[in-house]
Order: structure tokens, then sequence, then C-alpha cells
């Protein structure tokens, strides 16, 4: 082809940092770039090009696309639009920064449709983020909407180059829109659609070839009775490389009457490929056509994968992994092993212990070790929400639902969880009428939103945690049977912290580095031997209680060394507020046999190591061995 065909676009943008120079997918499409704002000098600017050279239309935005337009501008004016993941990245940049209350303000182009002093608003939240959106189409009300936005105390600004420059003017933090790549490929595609018969006529025919590949759709082109007139490679090599095609009918196996009565991003199965179809009328020397546009269904999923892969950034992640996890006690060596082989599979996990034994951590640490270990894990504690608030919050609302709904409506935590891990923690507090609901999208592997009337399929692994005994609660009927069962597919039992004994003073001592890094403190001691009193207490609390008592060591600690003194007066103060290991006997005037039996009672508690239970009496094993009355 002719590469003065190429030359088709005038590009016009407020600042130089727009210009693109290495694309050459993209600048064999533009004549020339204009850095300008609205003025007189910029209209003779493009009519002296206009006069000389075939110019197909103007890529520009904003106040500019209004100024050309109101001032007659003989060529088509096509807008430069932002791409998705260009938003995407503000907002990742305005999450990193702590920026929660956002304002974005757009200078529209509507045609002349819209009068210079309409003012489109909008108000939304996404995810972590609350949004105020205005487009403006002209600069008379932008000061004032600038202000409007102070006033609302947005943290951040995002807008074109206008808004930014008079939120800088007031202080405001912003960020500018960036015209990138990707902005001026969609518009490109769209404008040579547009133009589609000039370029046409100049390329005798073959403009399709180069015009869709730019673009990751299959496209294909069709006559209104559906007969294939040209594709894209994309649509080549997903529907053409093994047979050829000569009418859509055919190739949808379905009539060309519902083919052009689609709605927009219908899922239509195309030759056993999941796909969405959009319908788009051309008309070209007097011709309608249609341009099939292509989008298989997995590469949208990757796609929602990737942004769903951005919500680690908002929280939807899973912190702890097993290598986090501190252990020496057989049962938690085997507990660990049994979880890691649990990972591998998508079943469900239901994760028994007491209050504190770690059963978030345990679920954390499945999920980071499984194949969905790259999709988002959302958490979720059910004894923490009344039971209309927890259906919401699961399955999500329509728009207009109820009163205090948002506008929007919302997605439920299936749906965010999509491709990834939902853990229920505290299932056995869900209520009765939410187990059928629950036991139903275990089963179907769908939801369907408060007010919505559609099926979302949703992908998810659920594990749930549970401090009671839910058979007993079957048994009791406070919990459904065929709910228990589906939950209890696969089951961990964490042992509680007194029936894991050799973990204790690893796990005490690794908090209280936490802690002292936490408080800037630096903590030693001379040995573990100073922490054997905390074996001789109950832990009611588990880990989270030896957390918190070490926290308090940290914070009480008048000295930088740790003293076995200071240890024991702590634990004397546990004694007072909580259970302790106890040892009895009968009365008896035999202090010998006494002695005996409570050293026999110890060194059951020490599991039989002799040598930890002559450091915590601070005696010889010689003298451990006559105590015993060996000698």
């Amino acid at each position: 082809m002719n590469q003065e065909l190429y030359h088709k676009f005038l590009v016009i943008v407020p600042e130089e940092r727009h210009i693109i120079k290495d694309c050459p997918e993209i600048t064999r499409y533009i004549h020339s770039f204009i850095v300008s704002k609205p003025c007189e000098t910029l209209i003779e600017e493009i009519e002296e090009i206009i006069s000389k050279k075939t110019i197909f239309g103007i890529l520009t935005r904003g106040s500019l696309a209004q100024y050309l337009y109101r001032h007659d501008v003989k060529v088509p004016i096509f807008q430069l639009e932002y791409d998705l993941t260009n938003i995407l990245d503000l907002l990742a940049a305005c999450g990193k920064r702590g920026y929660k209350r956002i304002g974005m303000v757009e200078i529209g182009y509507n045609a002349g449709n819209e009068s210079e002093t309409a003012k489109l608003k909008s108000e939304m939240t996404l995810g972590d983020f609350y949004c105020v959106y205005y487009k403006l189409f002209s600069n008379k009300n932008l000061q004032d909407t600038i202000l409007e936005l102070k006033e609302k105390q947005v943290d951040c600004i995002l807008g074109d180059v206008e808004p930014i420059d008079i939120a800088e003017e007031y202080g405001i933090p912003n960020m500018v829109f960036q015209i990138d790549n990707n902005c001026y490929r969609n518009t490109i595609v769209k404008a040579l659609f547009a133009t589609t018969s000039s370029i046409m006529e100049k390329s005798k025919n073959k403009f399709i070839e180069d015009i869709t590949n730019l673009v990751t759709e299959a496209i294909i082109i069709v006559e209104e009775g559906g007969r294939i007139r040209d594709y894209n490679q994309n649509a080549g090599k997903m529907f053409f490389s093994e047979k050829s095609w000569g009418n859509l009918s055919t190739l949808f196996q379905m009539e060309m009457k519902e083919i052009l009565l689609m709605p927009a991003n219908s899922v239509v199965t195309i030759q056993e490929k999941k796909c969405i179809v959009n319908l788009i009328p051309v008309i070209i020397d007097e011709v309608q056509l249609y341009a099939a546009m292509i989008n298989n269904v997995s590469y949208i999923e990757k796609m929602e994968l990737s942004i769903r892969v951005q919500n680690k950034e908002k929280g939807l992640s899973a912190k702890k992994r097993f290598e986090d996890m501190i252990f020496q006690d057989e049962k938690m060596i085997r507990l660990v092993e049994t979880a890691k082989k649990y990972a591998r599979s998508s079943a469900t996990i239901m994760i028994c212990g007491a209050t504190g034994t770690g059963k978030e951590v345990m679920a954390s640490s499945i999920h980071n070790e499984s194949l969905r270990s790259d999709g988002p894990f959302v958490a979720i504690n059910c004894a923490t929400f009344t039971e209309s608030l927890i259906e919401s919050e699961l399955f999500g609302y329509e728009k207009g639902t109820f009163t205090g709904a948002l506008a929007s409506g919302k997605r439920g935590l299936f749906e965010l969880a999509h491709r990834g891990t939902l853990f229920l923690d505290e299932v056995a507090e869900l209520p009765f009428s939410m187990q059928a609901k629950l036991l139903r999208v275990l089963q179907e592997k769908e939801i369907r939103r408060i007010g919505g009337e559609k099926m979302i399929p949703v992908d998810v692994r659920v594990i749930v945690a549970t401090n009671k005994t839910l058979c007993s609660m079957v048994e009791k009927g406070d919990f459904r049977e065929d709910l228990y069962y589906r939950l209890s597919v696969l089951e961990l039992v964490i042992p509680s912290l007194e029936e894991r004994p050799k973990d204790i003073i690893p796990l005490f001592k690794e908090f209280v580095h936490d802690a002292a890094k936490k408080e800037n403190k630096s903590i030693y001691w001379k040995d573990d031997s100073i922490f054997h009193d905390l074996l001789l207490y109950n832990w009611p609390g588990n880990v989270r209680e030896l957390r918190n008592f070490a926290e308090r060591i940290v914070l009480l600690a008048e000295s930088y060394k740790l003293s076995r003194d200071f240890v024991h007066s702590m634990m004397q103060e546990k004694y007072k507020t909580g259970p302790k290991k106890e040892f009895s006997m009968p009365i008896t005037n035999d202090f010998k046999t006494l002695e005996a039996d409570y050293i026999r009672y110890l060194l059951n508690y020490f599991n039989k190591d002799k040598e930890k239970l002559c450091q915590y009496l601070g005696i010889s094993r010689t003298t451990l061995w006559r105590k015993l009355g060996n000698g």
C-alpha cells in the first residue's frame, strides 16, 4: 500500500507530552501533531494544512474539540477518549498516596448537542474510592466546579489539563488524564471506521486488514444478508484457520435476523467458543454493511482477572503464608502437611478450632498455596452482620433495591472473590435462612443480587471457620445438616495452644521481636529458660492471648534485658485474671513423696524432656534422678 495513504489524521493536543513518537502502528496514520490551546491562530494553521494535504479528520479532545466544532472546521473531529487502564492506573496511584475521595473533571465534546453551560454530574463508589465525576461542555463553569470539589473535601482531582491547572492554583492534589498509546489506538480505529468509504477507495478494498489488526477483537465484515465480505487476522485465527465460512449465519448457527436483533455484549457460542459479540452498522458506498466485533470470553475473563489482581492493593489479598507460620509441635507439623495437600484441591474446607488459634492465618496460607493464589482473598466474619446485612454483603444488590442503597448498586463478596477464595469466619453464626442460600450457591456456583433478575456465575473456593461444634448444632436443629456436609468436605482442626506446648516459647519469642520492632525498642535475654513460666498457664485465648501478653511484656519492660523474675512477676499477674495449670494430690505429711509426685507432674507436662525440666527447676540431672526416688 502507498505509504502516503497512512497520513490521514491531524492531531491537536494541549501539551508536548501527549505527542506519540516511537509507535509506527499509530504514527503512520497521523499527518502531524499540533500543540496548542484554543485560539484563532490554531484555526488558521489547520486551514493551511487542509488546503495542502488530504486530511481525513482531526484527533483531539475536551475544550479543543469544542472550540474546533464551534468554528466549523471542515473535517470530522474525533474525540481522544481515555482508556480504562489509564483510569485504573490513576486510581491505583491515588490509593498508594492514601487518596480515597476523588474528583474527576472532564471537558466533554458532544458535537454541539449540549449547551455551553451544561454540566453532567455523577457520584459513585469504586471499591474503596468515593468518586465525584463532572463532565462540562465548555470552560465557563470550570472554576466553580473545582470550588465545588474543594468544598466536598476531595483528596485529589483527576482531569483534563484545564481543570488540573485550576486545581493547582487552589493547592488541591491532582493528576492529569494521560493521552497514551491505547487512547490513540482506540480513537484511530473508530476514526478509520467512520471514514471507511474514502479509505476503501484509496486502499482498493484492502483497508480492513490494516485497520482492524490494530484491535484485539476478531472483526468480521458482512453484508445485510449475512454474506461475509472480509475479516481481520484475529478472526482468521479464531474461525477461519481450518474452514472457510461464506455466511455469518452458518458460522453463528443462527438466522441473520436473530443476529441483527442481538443486544450489545451478547454471549454467543461460536464453533464451541464462548464469545461476546457486538454488531456495528457501517455504510460503505451507500451499501449497508455490519462489523461483527467478537471477543473470546476467556480473554474478557483475563482482563477481568487483571483488574481483580489490582484489588490486592485494596486489601483483597491473603497476607499470611505457610512459611510465615511458627510451629515445632508434632500436631501442628502434621496439620500443616495436611493443609498443604488440601490447598491443591478446590473443595470446600472447614477449619475448626478455639478462639485465637489462628484459623484465618490458616485460611490465608491455604489460599496462597493454591492455584488461586493470584486471585482475590475475601474474608468476612459472619457474626458481625445482621441477617439483612449479611445477605447484601455476600450477594450484593442492584441499584434502588432499598433505602440507603448505593445508586450504582453493589457487588457482593462472592463476585469480588471470583477466581479466588472466600473465607467465612464464625460460619456457625450464619442465620438459618441464609444457610439455604449459601448451600445453593455452593451447589449451583452462581448468585443473584438482591433485587436482580439475572444469575451471575461465580468461581469461588469457600473456606469456613468455626469455634463451635457444628455437628452438635446439627443435632439440635440449629445448623442445616446438608450444608454441614457440604462445608466439611475437607476438615482441619487446629489444636489449642495448651495442646501444642512446644510452640508456646517459639511463638512468644517471635511476638516479642514483632512488638519490640513496632515500639522501636531493643529487647534481649540470656536464654529461653526465662520463659518456662509460660508453660504453666492454660492460655485460654490461645495464640491471640499469647501475642497480647508479648506486647505487654515489651511495653512494661523497664530494662532492655528480660529477666526470669520479670517474666515470672508478669505471669503472676495473669494468674490473678486467668486459669493456670494446677497440680493436686491428697493431703500428706510425706514431703518427699509430695515432691516426687510434683516433679513427675512437671516431667509429664514437659513431655518427658528432663533437660527442660532441670532448666525450669534449676537443678542437675543427678539431683532430678535422686528426687524421683532413685537414690
